[in-house]
């Protein structure tokens, strides 16, 4: 068995080799400990500032991965629409931002990479009988997207573009 700070570069370097989300539980059987000392090691990982995610598909390192924030606007029913084109195409909505004149920047994390996690959300927006943010723009809104590689970033832009959603500065 490794010392701890070992098997935390083990599984540093793992997830950066595994570009796709990895549950505690899978990773825990990997490295033969506990899913807490998972959860531990990950708590002291993202401490020494690395950016590890955790969505309810599992970690992920984000350096390992691209991001970028696109500027976009839509109506309230076309949430579900802009989102699922984003995940379907293999992105992570990683938050949704906007700029208010007198607040300044309103960041929600939503971590969405599949329609389950969308469902989830707009689920819980319906029952609690809420407005997103961008009520609070005019619709404008960002969000932060995280995909395995540019080619993929570039393809969700072109379909944010062709649905009118993408606004260019």
């Amino acid at each position: 068995m490794l010392d701890p700070k070992s098997r935390r570069e083990d599984l540093l370097k793992f997830l950066y080799e595994n570009q796709k989300p990895m549950s505690g539980e899978n990773l825990a059987k990997k490295f033969d400990v506990t899913r807490q000392v998972i959860v531990q090691d990950m708590a002291i990982l993202r401490a020494s500032g690395k950016d590890i995610v955790s969505t309810n598909r599992g970690y992920y390192l984000n350096e390992a991965r691209t991001q970028k924030v696109f500027k976009v606007k839509h109506s309230d029913k076309d949430i579900k629409k802009e989102l699922e084109a984003i995940v379907d195409l293999g992105g992570l909505v990683k938050d949704v931002i906007v700029h208010h004149k007198v607040y300044g920047e309103i960041k929600k994390d939503l971590n969405c990479s599949s329609r389950r996690d969308i469902k989830i959300f707009l689920e819980k927006m319906d029952e609690e009988k809420s407005k997103p943010l961008d009520v609070l723009t005019g619709g404008v809104h960002y969000h932060t997207v995280v995909a395995e590689n540019e080619e993929v970033m570039e393809e969700i832009e072109v379909v944010l573009g062709e649905m009118g959603f993408l606004i260019e500065d």
